[in-house]
């Protein structure tokens, strides 16, 4: 979709490639630009490109090179000599494979890992004594991305928007980054990235608040007509199912506490854990009634895959949950080809709202990043964009 408007490249000379577009993008550069370069005196010898045995080694221009690829074991890099720029102090990298958290961590503490990822329940409650300090620090930071319920505008439950603000309104969300992430994170109210200067900061934080929400559901014409404890329209129970991948475990923690919730209103919510591949089959054929996932983005993010309408209608589109309005189109599109950034925010100001209105994700939180980095590091900084390791000294 990204690369849809490129007519064609062209090599101009050894060092520098033009690319020819249909239309001006205000992304182009950085899509364009961050192509990966691919070596033609390594690949180009008839070889399948998928199967290339350069494919596990590597070659590259940045600052440090491959050395050693053990599958499930590690993955070695040592210094590049030969640098363009400023060597790192650091002369060998080595990331070991370890794909469970608590082994993870376990290693970490025994002195033989020196950075790794930590999660919210070892941030709170298993790296806070005295020995682990004197070993590590610890840092969080925010990076672009967000946990949301989706609600699919094409089921019976969730076409209007009464009832998806109703939904939202019936989500303690605070409580629930307490319970779910011991409160480590930011609750939001838009796909785009609260530390940015797209996020528009000026929406007002949906409360908790039961009460509205019966309120709406009731003019949306769902009421208890047979006192029997749930809410009906039309002779139809408002009962619904959500569904999750298996692997998620924010969902598995997510989908009791929602439960409980819902029907303390009256909605009845059946939980559906499948695999990821029937998952994905359901939810890409708008088979579903809810879901709850996560996005990752961009610290300058282009909504167009997400929401615009043609998205919905594409057998892959990622617009999965069917949203579709005719103003957020146009916005999206204009802001597409809008260079001046305050005039391109402004156009997403509005986009936001429009969302915040229709509420087709009830938006949940974005999560810290939380590592543990042992103290015989210095220069340690905390940036915009996170971490840079190339910055580290011994």
């Amino acid at each position: 979709m990204y690369y849809d408007d490129v007519v064609r490249v062209e090599k101009l000379d050894d060092y520098r490639v033009r690319f020819v577009t249909k239309r001006p993008y205000f992304l182009a550069l950085s899509v364009c630009g961050t192509i990966p370069l691919i070596p033609k005196h390594v690949f180009d010898d008839g070889s399948d490109f998928n199967n290339h045995p350069a494919g596990r080694n590597p070659v590259g221009t940045g600052p440090y090179r491959f050395l050693e690829w053990k599958t499930n074991k590690r993955v070695v890099l040592v210094r590049n000599e030969n640098y363009w720029a400023k060597k790192p102090v650091i002369r060998r990298i080595e990331f070991k494979i370890i794909t469970d958290d608590t082994i993870a961590l376990q290693v970490l503490k025994k002195g033989e890992l020196d950075f790794a990822s930590i999660r919210p329940i070892q941030w709170v409650k298993q790296t806070g004594s005295q020995r682990f300090n004197e070993q590590f620090n610890k840092f969080k930071y925010l990076l672009p991305g967000f946990n949301y319920i989706g609600w699919n505008g094409k089921s019976p439950y969730f076409s209007d928007k009464r009832v998806r603000q109703a939904m939202t309104l019936m989500i303690d969300r605070k409580k629930l980054l307490e319970k779910i992430n011991f409160g480590l994170g930011r609750v939001v109210e838009s796909p785009f990235f609260v530390g940015s200067d797209q996020y528009n900061g000026n929406l007002k934080s949906h409360p908790y608040d039961p009460a509205r929400a019966r309120e709406l559901l009731s003019q949306a014409g769902w009421k208890d007509s047979d006192n029997d404890g749930f809410l009906d329209k039309g002779g139809i129970k408002f009962s619904f199912t959500f569904l999750y991948p298996a692997a998620s475990k924010f969902s598995e923690r997510l989908a009791p506490i929602l439960k409980e919730d819902l029907k303390k209103i009256g909605i009845a919510m059946t939980i559906e854990r499948m695999e990821w591949a029937a998952f994905l089959e359901k939810i890409e054929k708008k088979n579903f009634d809810a879901t709850a996932l996560g996005w990752s983005t961009g610290f300058e993010d282009d909504p167009y895959q997400l929401w615009h309408s043609s998205q919905a209608f594409e057998s892959r589109g990622s617009n999965f949950v069917s949203f579709t309005n005719k103003e957020a189109d146009q916005l999206i599109e204009q802001a597409r080809v809008e260079f001046d950034k305050k005039k391109r925010n402004a156009l997403y100001a509005r986009f936001q709202e429009i969302l915040y209105d229709e509420q087709p994700y009830t938006f949940l939180f974005t999560n810290d990043s939380l590592v543990a980095v042992a103290k015989r590091f210095q220069n340690v900084k905390v940036h915009a964009v996170g971490l840079d390791t190339l910055e580290w000294e011994l």
